[in-house]
Parts: structure tokens; C-alpha cells; sequence
């Protein structure tokens, strides 16, 4: 894949005006953010299907809205869970039913008349995911001002380090509950809808086996007196001392602030 094919996220939202100032107003923003560039298709376009086939092999990522059921992005969604190309779904729709194949890939909801403060949450959830699925996507703070004192200097977090919520919520649900045999990615989106991060649990999973903190191994799982093999998540030496070290320090602080209590109250 070139370097301008990695930069690329294709993008397919069905007709209308609503589509395209989403497009120009959130989608095309978010992707921006990260230093990527959005490449609009028309899925009701002709395009020849080896094309169609070839363009979602080679970018960097497709994101499409799946609002309304078009045939054409559905057939890019398909092809791109085929192909491996990192996928990011939006729909105003809370619940969809797909094909079997793709019943795992999670989708980030958004309200269908959403006010201002909805479309800049979708925005920063469609930058958090597309950061953790697209290669080398980095989400762009904002440049430091001009004549502004600047700060000590820290020593800098190691990646490992810097986990944000959904990803430590992924990963305690499966030291929790992966038991002997691991936990499946369906059963782990599960978990994370209950705290509702069910849009964030591919997100997660890339970004946790990225830090080496989780491993996928196959494992023999009986269901409805049928075996079959499921590729299931395994918390790794490295993420078991993650949360080892992690879960010390949070108990070091309660038990520092439950003494700061007591000696309050005491005097």
C-alpha cells in the first residue's frame, strides 16, 4: 500500500443533503483530524467492480453510514471485512441486523435529529476509532500559542501508559471474565454495551493487541452440542502486569484519602 492509499478513507453515505453536510460538517473533520484525507464515493456510482474492489484494498480505511439500507454500501462493507481493510460504521438507526459475517463489526449511533452537541460527539468517536484502526492515525492537538511560558518538562509516559477509558474497561472485562478458554469479541461487545462502549469494543481490541496487552488464540468451544473454533481474546503478561501495577496505585490512593478522612474527622 502506497503512502497516499494509507492517507485515504474512503467514504460512502447514502444520497441527500443531511449526508452531505454531515460529510462536510462532521465526517470529513473527523477524518482531517488525524492527518488523513476523506475520499467521497458516490454509491450509486458506476464504478466497474474489480475498481471498486481494488480502492477498498488499498485505502487506509472506509468508513461508511449504514442510516438506510443501500445495496452498494452494504457490498463496500462486505468487501472490506473480506479484504481486512479497517472499517468504521455510522447509523442513525440504534439496531441493525446484518449478515452473519458481519454481525461482530460495531457501529458508533447517532440521533437522527441531532443537535450540535450530538454531531461533535460523533465526531470525536468516529476520530477515536479511526485513530486506533488506521495506520499511523494520530488525532492533532492543537498547536501551543505563541510567547506562552512553557511548561517543566515531564518525562514522557511510555504508550503503555496511556490507556484511555474504553480501552481499560475492555481490558479488566477480560481478565474478569476470559476464564480457562478467553473471551470471544462478540462476548466482549456485550460487556462493553452494558456500559454503553459497545461502538468502542473494535477500537479497544486493536488498540490493546497494538500495546501487546492482549493476544487472540483459538480455542475449541462446545454450543448447542456443536464444536467449532473461535479465536478468542487472552490477557497477556504484559496487560496482566498493566493492571497488576494499575489496580496498586488506585488502592494506594483510596487507602491515602480514607487515612486524609479519618484524620479529618478525628480532630
Amino acid at each position: 500500500m502506497s503512502e497516499t492509499n494509507k492517507k485515504r478513507c474512503i467514504v460512502l453515505l447514502p444520497s441527500g443533503r443531511h449526508f452531505e453536510h454531515l460529510l462536510d460538517q462532521v465526517v470529513g473533520r473527523a477524518i482531517t483530524q488525524l492527518g488523513k484525507v476523506p475520499s467521497k464515493w458516490n454509491a450509486l456510482g458506476p464504478t466497474p467492480i474489480n475498481v471498486f474492489v481494488d480502492e477498498i484494498e488499498q485505502a487506509g480505511a472506509l468508513l461508511a453510514d449504514i442510516s438506510e439500507n443501500t445495496p452498494e454500501i452494504w457490498l463496500a462493507v462486505g468487501c472490506a471485512v473480506a479484504l481486512g481493510t479497517p472499517l468504521c460504521l455510522i447509523s442513525q438507526r440504534q439496531e441493525w441486523s446484518a449478515a452473519f459475517g458481519i454481525q461482530h463489526v460495531p457501529f458508533i449511533p447517532y440521533p437522527a435529529n441531532a443537535f450540535p452537541s450530538d454531531y461533535v460527539d460523533l465526531q470525536q468517536q468516529i476520530a477515536a476509532q479511526l485513530s486506533a484502526i488506521m495506520p499511523e492515525a494520530n488525532i492533532q492537538q492543537p498547536k501551543q500559542q505563541l510567547h506562552t511560558p512553557a511548561r517543566s518538562s515531564a518525562p514522557s509516559s511510555k504508550p503503555s501508559d496511556d490507556l484511555v477509558s474504553y480501552e481499560i474497561l475492555a481490558l479488566t472485562i477480560i481478565d474478569r471474565q476470559s476464564g480457562d478458554t478467553g473471551l470471544s469479541p462478540k462476548d466482549l461487545g456485550e460487556e462493553m454495551q452494558a456500559s454503553d462502549c459497545g461502538h468502542l469494543t473494535s477500537p479497544a481490541m486493536t488498540a490493546l493487541r497494538r500495546r501487546r496487552f492482549i493476544e487472540r488464540r483459538p480455542v475449541q468451544v462446545s454450543e448447542r452440542n456443536e464444536v467449532h473454533t473461535s479465536e478468542n481474546l487472552f490477557l497477556t503478561r504484559k496487560g496482566k502486569d498493566w493492571l497488576a501495577h494499575h489496580t496498586r496505585k488506585a488502592t494506594a490512593r483510596r487507602t491515602a484519602a480514607h487515612s486524609r478522612a479519618q484524620f479529618v474527622n478525628g480532630r
